[in-house]
């Protein structure tokens, strides 16, 4: 069976890649090309790293994006850190200026209070819901929305740009103040400890189990996602044989994924309810 990698970069091994991109110049040029060339399906960033230490990740996201042409990137979610609304539009805006070769990932485990949901309420978040409600603000505004009737003076269609209903973060719905590929959106990957449940959530696009207690290598069909790399020699000295290789593909075909549909269950016009749009 082909195997498609997905290469966690954390810790030392981020830090020496961000160092060397934050330099610019050949280095910074000859980093990105390596990475472009090492046969992985996508590279996770700070997926290995505690969650005391970690921290966003759209910055390295940016970067990496920025001096790779071909490479696909997951990114690591972190709850408490980043509000849904700022992560949805960090995302979609890398998405439209680098096309889809992001994805977003978050283990099952990961503490989800906060941004509205108390850890007392009745119904505690699992980090399948927040997830989902980020899936979901990238629906509050879909391309298909745009119309650029210059002659008649219409933009967009009013009616496509709403507010969504989650039922968990009932106090976040968005819109987005910019438009988002639905079919070409950031998938969306859980990853669950060993001997976890099959998450049932229709809007996570992948989850991966871990083959062993702390073993850090998680697995879903062909895909398998490796943390734990030290140091950016052991990256760049990743073997080029075995592997599935996704030149030029965007993350949902390289981890052989359908396209990404709408996730969000309740829908309002904004421009429809003065009393929505107030809550804009």
């Amino acid at each position: 069976m082909t195997v498609h990698t997905v290469l966690d970069l954390s810790g030392q091994a981020l830090e020496d890649i961000l160092i060397t991109l934050a330099g610019g110049g050949a280095p910074a040029t000859a980093l990105g090309k390596a990475l472009d060339a090492l046969p992985v399906a996508a590279y996770a960033l700070g997926l290995g790293a505690a969650a005391a230490s970690a921290r966003d990740t759209s910055v390295a996201l940016s970067f990496l994006l920025a001096f790779t042409r071909s490479s696909r990137f997951i990114a690591s979610a972190h709850p408490a850190q980043q509000h849904p609304i700022n992560l949805a539009r960090n995302l979609s805006t890398l998405n439209a200026l680098h096309g889809p070769r992001i994805g977003l990932a978050l283990h099952a485990d990961a503490p989800t209070a906060g941004w509205f949901r108390p850890e007392d309420a009745a119904s505690p978040a699992s980090a399948a819901d927040y997830l989902r409600l980020v899936s979901s603000l990238w629906d509050s505004w879909p391309m298909d929305a745009l119309i650029g009737d210059t002659e008649g003076g219409r933009y967009v269609d009013a009616d496509c740009i709403v507010r969504i209903a989650d039922p968990v973060y009932t106090h976040i719905g968005g819109p987005l103040t910019l438009p988002t590929d639905i079919p070409g959106k950031p998938p969306l990957l859980l990853l669950s400890p060993h001997g976890a449940e099959a998450c049932t959530d229709p809007s996570v696009d992948l989850q991966l189990n871990e083959t062993a207690p702390g073993s850090g290598h998680f697995v879903s069909g062909p895909v398998s996602l490796r943390t734990g790399a030290p140091s950016l020699d052991a990256v760049l000295a990743w073997p080029l044989e075995a592997h599935a290789r996704a030149q030029r593909a965007s993350i949902r075909e390289a981890l052989q994924l359908p396209a990404g549909r709408m996730a969000a269950v309740g829908q309002t016009p904004v421009f429809k309810d003065a009393a929505v749009a107030v809550r804009v």
